[in-house]
């Protein structure tokens, strides 16, 4: 092991340490410290705590967890993707009220993303899509199979129509939640 890693795994007693001064002998118990060290780590001196740190001898096995590494890391990238797509929602003009369903968002999370992303809003409902739009927007949602307009992937598809078409997305949900609504009520005649 090298001497920044020894050093680095040393300083681990330092935690160690005041898990045990604070009384949490499970997280050392399960770290496998017998109760004879936990009561010589207790009884260190500060200065016995720094020569150990500085130590080149690691007194403790760093070990990569392979399987809890792949599953943060794909969650990671999950995590990742989750915020390019709010991200992109907002920048598109999602409402308070689409961030909400497709994201779980409040009010005040909305707001400040907004914020942060500098995306200025218009106050009240938004405009209508252009009549001379629509054909065009029905037949890109219907072209894309889905018939759900709450779902991840139709997301995906109305944020893709609002790009391409240069509308609000709340406008392109508003038409879409009537257009599967219509579809509903005429099946189930």
């Amino acid at each position: 092991m090298n001497y920044s890693l020894s050093q680095s795994s040393n300083q681990l007693l330092f935690t160690l340490v005041a898990e045990l001064k604070s009384g949490n002998l499970k997280r050392c118990e399960s770290l496998g410290l017998t109760p004879e060290e936990m009561g010589m780590l207790t009884s260190l001196s500060t200065d016995d705590l720094l020569y150990l740190s500085e130590s080149r001898v690691s007194v403790l096995n760093l070990r990569v967890h392979h399987e809890n590494l792949g599953l943060m890391l794909a969650q990671a990238r999950r995590e990742q993707k989750r915020l390019e797509r709010i991200d992109r929602a907002l920048i598109l003009g999602a409402s308070i009220e689409m961030m909400q369903k497709f994201f779980g968002l409040d009010t005040s999370e909305v707001s400040g993303r907004r914020r942060l992303g500098g995306i200025q809003t218009r106050k009240g409902r938004s405009s209508a899509a252009d009549a001379a739009l629509e054909p065009a927007l029905w037949a890109q949602w219907r072209e894309s199979g889905m018939d759900n307009p709450d779902s991840v992937e139709s997301l995906d598809v109305m944020m893709l129509m609002a790009e391409t078409h240069g509308v609000n997305l709340t406008t392109v949900w508003t038409l879409v939640r009537g257009w599967c609504a219509q579809d509903r009520r005429e099946t189930s005649v």
